[in-house]
């Protein structure tokens, strides 16, 4: 049980998702859909995390329970204690999914995942050849047969760029899967350190158009 959790928490949880979230909860607007569904997910995660490791670390988990946001624990459904929360049951705590966007949804993640490993590999090499100094730098080209694409185009751009955290990705047709990389021709932006366009929202003429509107957000405005 211990290894199967740590294996979830160190080679999916940190390595993988919170990997790619770092930059929505960073630079997002505080309100925005995209950082409250990750915060949210978050929230699930840690209410699965903190029942079932309450029999290997009780005084911790205890305390994180009793650290929760206040309006949580005053909530009516958040118990006195963890020992009380009762546990996880498979699919109760799994937020909903769109209709139709299941279908086949752990095939696609494998094929997504098994390309994330691969442009992992390639950013390293073009890392070390100094093509690029970090991976936001980088404009990817994957090459891949037909069936392939067609699993990963289920997926936007902006969905592999938050992922491999990458400036912009392509898809083209081939034979066998095969990755190029090449710098951004973009800006740097100075907010979110992505190379993007800048200039979007003529309010932040010096961010890219994301971090204008975030700035709009929380009424940031240049003296």
């Amino acid at each position: 049980v211990y290894r199967l959790i740590y294996d979830y928490i160190v080679g999916d949880l940190s390595a993988v998702y919170m990997d790619a979230l770092k930059d929505r909860l960073y630079s997002e607007a505080p309100d925005s859909t995209a950082r409250r569904s990750a915060q949210t997910v978050l929230k699930v995660i840690l209410d699965v995390l903190v029942r079932i490791l309450s029999p290997i670390i009780s005084f911790t988990t205890e305390e994180v329970w009793q650290n929760y946001p206040s309006a949580f624990r005053e909530s009516a459904d958040h118990a006195e204690s963890v020992q009380l929360a009762g546990w996880p049951e498979k699919g109760a705590m799994v937020p909903a999914v769109p209709e139709g966007a299941a279908e086949n949804l752990e095939q696609r993640f494998e094929h997504i995942l098994a390309l994330r490993d691969e442009v992992t590999k390639a950013l390293e090499d073009a890392r070390v050849n100094k093509e690029i100094n970090k991976s936001q730098e980088a404009v990817v080209t994957v090459s891949a047969p037909a069936a392939l694409l067609e699993a990963l185009a289920q997926q936007d751009s902006a969905f592999y760029e938050e992922l491999l955290i990458v400036s912009g990705i392509e898809f083209e047709q081939g034979d066998a899967l095969e990755i190029s990389i090449v710098p951004s021709t973009k800006d740097k932006c100075p907010r979110c350190w992505n190379y993007r366009d800048l200039g979007g929202n003529a309010n932040h003429p010096d961010v890219c158009q994301r971090c204008g509107d975030a700035l709009d957000a929380i009424g940031f405005t240049q003296e």
